[in-house]
């Protein structure tokens, strides 16, 4: 069964020497600014991207490169600019400007670490098919670098070919199945990623489930197809759904709370989306403090930047003396029936 992976966050560092797009000025609050040197326009862009003013950054950024004497500074300032639209969320824009870096420096690895970081999560996040996937790999390996999320880039275009190359089977017939039998069919649908198949036979499931536990835990299924389908928003219902159901189970708290994260981390989402992940992970990291505290910590992270307020009202419990260890329980995506 493919098993969704937690969101890839990356972190750019970027110098004082680096990004550049087509003109000398940049409009900021209805105003139009002129800049009289790279160096003044870059450090705007710095200044603005340290506030969370991301898309104010990107407008000095391109500002600065109508100054930049260089390739070389043109390239960094593109890649200044693509990571001021990766923290506005804003996928496909992203890319377009690392792409530009690549061509303006093709011997740059962290334009072409980034170029491949922006083709996995359109992929990743749904705004493109397999041949993002093909795309990741290729400016991935060129960079050297990110060896993990090549990686992945590389199991999960695996799966995709294997699913491209297996025979569908005709659907098969799901009356009078028990509540077992039918989740071990969905299970198969989506193992072999059929997801549309596997949403229908678990919605069979659901009709024969006769308990909390089980009303739960294919609700959870659902949700988890869902996610395998790079649509998390709809799996949010279904993530709520078992969350009502088994309150304190954390493996489904985790699920919602991840699910959150990735709508809002893929742009389709609010800032409320990472409010809500925020205060999910906080029930989970208060039933477990071992329980994937590392996602909670990457949330708050970003909470922190975009709303220090609501970030604050927070703290991670971090014991390490509990029983279970990190390596010892589910991940993201788990079904709760250990």
């Amino acid at each position: 069964m493919k098993h969704l992976k937690f969101g890839s966050i990356l972190m750019l560092n970027i110098g004082l020497s680096v990004f550049l797009v087509g003109k000398t000025m940049a409009s900021q609050n209805d105003t139009t600014i002129a800049y009289d040197s790279f160096k003044e326009a870059y450090s705007a862009g710095n200044d603005a991207l340290k506030n969370g003013h991301y898309l104010e950054a990107v407008k000095a950024y391109r500002a600065a490169e109508g100054l930049a004497s260089s390739a070389k500074g043109r390239s960094d300032a593109y890649n200044a600019a693509g990571w001021a639209l990766v923290r506005a969320k804003k996928w496909p824009e992203a890319k377009a400007v690392f792409k530009e870096a690549v061509d303006e420096d093709n011997d740059s690895t962290i334009a072409l670490k980034n170029l491949g970081f922006a083709c996995f999560n359109l992929y990743e996040y749904g705004f493109a098919g397999t041949e993002e996937l093909k795309n990741a790999i290729q400016y991935l390996e060129a960079s050297g670098e990110n060896e993990d999320l090549l990686d992945r880039a590389k199991s999960e275009l695996s799966l995709e070919e294997s699913y491209a190359q297996t025979t569908p089977e005709p659907e098969p017939d799901l009356k009078d199945k028990s509540f077992k039998t039918l989740l071990a069919m969905g299970d198969a649908a989506q193992a072999n990623g059929r997801y549309d198949l596997a949403i229908k036979i678990f919605k069979h499931a659901a009709m024969a489930a006769s308990s909390v536990t089980s009303k739960g835990l294919v609700a959870n299924r659902q949700g988890k197809v869902l996610l395998d389908d790079r649509k998390p928003r709809e799996a949010l219902a279904y993530f709520e759904e078992a969350v009502k159901e088994k309150p304190n189970e954390k493996v489904y708290l985790n699920n919602l709370a991840y699910s959150y994260w990735v709508v809002y981390d893929s742009g389709k989402g609010t800032v409320e989306d990472l409010k809500k992940s925020a205060d999910i992970y906080y029930r989970v990291n208060s039933i477990d403090s071992t329980f994937h505290n590392d996602m909670f910590k990457v949330v708050l992270d970003e909470l922190k930047e975009v709303d220090p307020a609501s970030a604050s009202q927070y703290t991670v419990g971090d014991d390490t003396s509990d029983s279970d260890s990190a390596a010892d329980v589910k991940g993201a995506g788990d079904d709760g029936d250990k």
